[in-house]
């Protein structure tokens, strides 16, 4: 079992990297082509993500120690198997079991051929999950066993290739069995798949989901926070690179290149910050005096960083300080940290419900909204 546990943490590990990589793009991408970001969509590629590089990791690894690996330097032919059901003679072979005697067939769970061709039948099970939800209409399951054919004919040319010249004999048998078991276990799955199905939501009902929020005028509490975010990541870059060529205060650059950002980019750009475009959403303003809202709105966004900015300042000067003034700064400080999770909790329940502005809109009489590719607003 150790085998086929150590590739599939080697996916996981891998996974968890591409995942805190590939995350904001793709929440950009959905932002961008739907102005909303699908919980069941990222559920979905995630998960077809990380079954791919399992299933992949498990038939290759694990690696030989050298590139030059040939034990006897022999025919291509000799590392291939390629009698069909070759398995039950294996099985036979290996194991006392009589086939007109059901009762024996426990001794299977023992038998390296047999549960080796039980976990062929698995390893491509979950592709025809996936196939089946693309793929709704069970005439398709011609689909499905071409799909499942091919992916194994790649699998079983990798081994046979050696990596494809990266070792330089096969390191596992190219076997016919392999072909039968795998597509096998894909229209096992292609047919078994409802059953799993029923618990996430059908392709049409993403698709009408999809269209809904196409149509919504609004942009999202999520669109807007990640338009601010890239803004802030954007601001911090600048600000760190400014402070290390002038030695002026990195704080107070932000502070000032974020105004930047906020009220002066979107006076010159019709509504966008850089961040608001990469997402298509831009500002309007409910108060008539544009400069105006957008000045309260920045000053609503810097305040809590401002507090942050007093607290540390005033917390290096705890050592020199007692009394009074330490019960103040220590207070300030109290405070900064009180301001901190009342943002933080503010903006996850804002993200959970959806139905009224972040505290910064509100203050300022700004609304986020969509906008179409040619920069129309929806």
């Amino acid at each position: 079992m150790v085998v086929y546990l150590k590739p599939v943490a080697t996916a996981a590990a891998l996974f968890f990297i591409l995942s805190v990589a590939l995350t904001v793009p793709w929440a950009i991408y959905q932002y961008r082509k739907h102005g909303y970001f699908s919980v069941w969509k990222s559920i979905l590629l995630a998960s077809f993500l990380f079954y791919g590089m399992s299933a992949y990791f498990l038939v290759i690894l694990p690696l030989p120690a050298v590139r030059d690996n040939c034990q006897v330097l022999g025919p291509l032919s000799s590392y291939m198997q390629t009698n069909p059901f070759q398995f039950i003679h294996d099985i036979k072979r290996e194991s006392a079991v009589v086939w007109s005697d059901w009762r024996s067939y426990r001794q299977l769970i023992q038998v390296p051929a047999f549960y080796q061709l039980f976990f062929n039948v698995l390893l491509l099970f979950p592709l025809g999950v996936y196939a089946r939800y693309v793929w709704q209409r069970k005439r398709d399951v011609w689909k499905v066993a071409l799909l499942g054919f091919f992916t194994s004919l790649f699998f079983e040319v990798t081994q046979l290739t050696g990596l494809y010249g990266l070792y330089k004999c096969p390191y596992r048998l190219f076997d016919v069995d392999d072909l039968l078991a795998n597509t096998t276990g894909a229209l096992l799955g292609f047919f078994i798949a409802p059953l799993f199905l029923m618990l996430v939501p059908s392709k049409q009902q993403l698709i009408q989901r999809d269209e809904k929020m196409e149509r919504q005028k609004e942009a999202t509490r999520g669109a807007e926070l990640l338009a601010l975010l890239i803004d802030l990541v954007i601001a911090q870059c600048v600000s760190t690179i400014l402070s290390n060529l002038t030695g002026w205060s990195e704080r107070l650059l932000f502070l000032i290149i974020l105004g930047a950002l906020q009220v002066v980019y979107p006076l010159v750009k019709d509504g966008r910050t850089l961040g608001s475009t990469v997402v298509r959403i831009r500002y309007v303003s409910i108060d008539p005096v544009v400069w105006k809202a957008l000045l309260k709105r920045w000053l609503a966004i810097a305040l809590p960083y401002a507090f942050g900015m007093l607290a540390t300042f005033l917390n290096e000067q705890v050592p020199f300080v007692e009394g009074f003034d330490l019960l103040f700064i220590l207070a300030i400080v109290g405070i900064s940290l009180l301001v901190f999770i009342w943002v933080a909790i503010h903006i996850a329940w804002r993200l959970i419900r959806q139905n009224k502005p972040f505290y910064f809109d509100h203050y300022s009489g700004i609304v986020a909204i969509k906008v179409q590719k040619e920069g129309e607003v929806k």
